[in-house]
């Protein structure tokens, strides 16, 4: 996977927001996984449409950080979704 990459959500991951932080459930297999904030807007930046970089320079600007210190993260966080089943490329 690299940041020019396109994700979309699985369709059997659905999500709920509490608050600042997400829960995610695979309907499939009834797993769980919780986000922080900054996970919590990566997922909600999702959308088949923006690249893993186009939304770590959306969320630096909203940390006020460095897009190419998301990056990595984002990229990070972005495998593992993909090993879960929770997106697709």
């Amino acid at each position: 996977m690299q940041v020019t990459d396109k994700l979309q959500h699985s369709p059997s991951a659905t999500h709920q927001v509490v608050g600042e932080a997400a829960i995610i459930v695979d309907i499939n297999t009834g797993s769980t996984y919780s986000l922080n904030d900054t996970g919590t807007m990566f997922w909600q930046l999702i959308n088949g449409q923006r690249t893993i970089a186009e939304c770590a320079q959306l969320i630096a600007q909203e940390y006020d950080v460095e897009a190419s210190l998301v990056e990595a993260d984002l990229l990070e966080l972005a495998l593992e979704f993909q090993k879960e089943g929770l997106v697709i490329v």
